[in-house]
């Protein structure tokens, strides 16, 4: 396992080692080049008070002990200072050939004059001798300074000069740093450290860029051989040394496991029998299984081609991809027919828009089931569910017929006896009649019912048109509760037959509560499974459980004059709506039904008619 950070922490470390180097070098060199100009500095510094010691032990006598000896106390300025330089001049002279280049003397506050042991007349003190010379005079203590630069530069040392310890004056000595090669020596050590200098940059440097470039190489190795794996998987990358090997060994494990999930991808892909097709969002095709292939008839070339390419001319399913990639519409279950030699083939398709994480678009997938056989299969089974029923039905039917005619023939029978029909008999006679009227009649629309006319129509007003309708007709204790949900999407329904459907349901509901109760309807839009839900709850005597799963047969009722066929209507209606009808009842408590309709969707559901052939 790679550590994070730690390739990126030894390479800057490494180049900040390589470039630390000649900047510490830099500041150490700056250090001894200054440290050696200080050095050298003290060294004349020290020279100079050298000088100035033997300068004065070589003088055992004062200045005024010196013209005492020679009788020139009382005689002028300037004879005093040719009589001190004559008898200084010896010492001077000596010292001098000692200390080359230095300059000295002696200072005689009595005369203001400067004494170095010369001939000729006395010389005028410049006034920074003159400034030191007070200086050294008021503090009594050793000046020196250093003045110029380069060739001109000039150490300058004076210090109280005393005698039988009262000061009688201030010796001095100077040198010219120039002369002395001083500065040589400083600009040699100059050169030479900033040639360490330049040599340190430059390994340093030249290390780091040697590193960088070493790193470089290694990285663009990784870059080229990544595409070629982008490519082929099967290519692993060349190795890498250090932790960069750990990397490419890394994206290798990686791409092998990569092309071992692939493997099981297309394994399982080419299992399934339903055709699956996925595209990114330039329209490329990403993914399509071996179903795919043979239903939409596609070329073996087609990945990483655009869909409209790969479909051949006519195909609808390249609209369908393109609305659910462009305007991101999704379909369910549509129903497609495509015609083949061996007859029509029934799909079911759907598409769904692809998101990330983020909720962008990232592509769209097809998918496409072939369901001829199961509706053939289905159609086989609802003719054998038919045929079942039909003689549920003969059965019932004579058993509803049989009262009312034996009735009839009972009744015909007593008019050919007495010849003399009376109002009673004539009164039951038509009641039969139009009871075996209305059982035909309904007898005719569970068999063959009317075509639905599927318009968009308001789910909540088809509810309450239904309920208005029972307000003015029926009189009950029953208490009324709507909680209709607002802003609906329209439900794609026939509003006549759906009322047909709440009629029978709410009469029926109706019928379970004589001495009254709640009746209690609410609509809703149930957002998993994309429909509208009308619930319709009572507090009557319930149904029994042994009843429950013959609720839909035709002719079964528990009531006594019921004729069982309201809600196998309803059963049959909601079906052709391609809807559902759950029931929940608790004996004593009541019962729930719960109708599911589509909403407004033409391409999910097709008009066709509500009856079962």
């Amino acid at each position: 396992m790679i550590r994070t950070g730690r390739l990126g922490n030894l390479l800057l470390m490494a180049i900040a080692l390589l470039l630390l180097f000649p900047v510490a070098l830099t500041f150490y060199m700056v250090k001894i080049v200054n440290n050696s100009e200080l050095a050298l500095l003290e060294n004349q510094k020290a020279k100079l008070a050298r000088v100035l010691d033997d300068l004065d032990s070589g003088v055992n006598q004062s200045f005024e002990e010196i013209l005492a000896a020679r009788g020139a106390r009382d005689a002028p300025r300037s004879e005093q200072a040719r009589v001190l330089n004559e008898a200084l001049r010896p010492p001077i002279e000596q010292l001098s050939l000692k200390y080359a280049r230095v300059q000295m003397g002696f200072y005689y506050p009595a005369l203001d004059l400067i004494l170095d042991g010369s001939n000729g007349p006395p010389k005028e003190i410049p006034r920074r001798q003159k400034s030191a010379i007070n200086e050294a005079l008021s503090t009594r203590r050793q000046v020196m300074q250093s003045l110029g630069q380069g060739a001109d530069a000039v150490l300058e040392v004076y210090r109280p000069y005393y005698r039988q310890g009262q000061l009688a004056g201030v010796i001095w000595a100077t040198e010219n740093l120039g002369h002395t090669g001083f500065y040589d020596r400083i600009r040699q050590m100059e050169t030479n450290s900033y040639a360490a200098i330049g040599l340190g940059l430059f390994l340093g440097l030249g290390g780091a860029l040697a590193l960088m470039h070493g790193f470089v190489r290694s990285v663009e190795k990784i870059k080229d051989g990544l595409k070629v794996l982008e490519q082929d998987l099967n290519r692993p990358l060349p190795p890498a040394p250090g932790e960069l090997g750990e990397i490419t060994r890394a994206i290798n494990r990686l791409a092998s496991r990569l092309v071992d999930v692939h493997q099981y991808y297309q394994i399982m892909l080419a299992t399934i029998d339903d055709a699956m097709l996925v595209v990114d969002v330039l329209g490329r095709v990403i993914i399509a299984n071996a179903a795919a292939g043979r239903l939409f008839a596609l070329p073996e070339d087609y990945a990483y081609k655009h869909y409209r390419e790969t479909f051949p001319p006519g195909s609808p399913f390249p609209e369908l991809i393109s609305r659910a990639l462009e305007e991101k519409r999704q379909y369910k279950d549509l129903k497609l027919s495509r015609p083949r030699e061996q007859g029509d083939l029934d799909l079911l398709v759907s598409t769904a828009t692809l998101l990330d994480s983020s909720g962008r678009t990232v592509g769209a997938a097809l998918y496409c089931r072939d369901v001829t056989e199961r509706l053939r299969l289905e159609e086989k089974m609802h003719r054998q569910e038919r045929l079942a029923a039909l003689g549920k039905l003969v059965a019932g039917v004579a058993h509803e017929i049989r009262n009312p005619l034996t009735s009839i023939s009972c009744y015909i029978q007593l008019w050919q006896k007495t010849n003399n029909p009376s109002p009673r008999a004539l009164a039951t006679m038509y009641r039969e009649v139009t009871r075996l009227e209305n059982l035909i009649e309904q007898l005719l629309y569970f068999t063959r019912p009317a075509e639905a006319k599927f318009a968009p129509r308001d789910l909540n007003q088809v509810v309450e048109k239904v309920l208005q309708f029972f307000r003015e007709v029926y009189r009950t204790p029953v208490e009324v509760v709507t909680n209709l949900e607002p802003d609906l999407p329209p439900a794609w329904i026939d509003g006549e037959q759906i009322e047909r459907v709440l009629m029978n349901i709410i009469y029926n509901a109706l019928q379970a509560m004589p001495e009254g109760g709640r009746l209690t309807l609410e609509t809703a839009f149930d957002r998993p499974s994309d429909s509208l839900v009308t619930t319709i709850s009572d507090t009557g005597c319930g149904i029994a459980p042994e009843h429950m799963k013959h609720l839909f047969d035709p002719f079964f009722s528990t009531r006594e004059k019921g004729t069982g066929l309201g809600l196998a209507i309803a059963h049959e209606i909601i079906q052709a709506h391609g809807g559902n009808i759950e029931v929940e009842s608790h004996v004593g408590r009541g019962t729930t039904f719960r109708i599911y309709l589509q909403v407004r969707k033409e391409e999910t559901h097709g008009q066709t008619g509500t009856g079962s052939g």
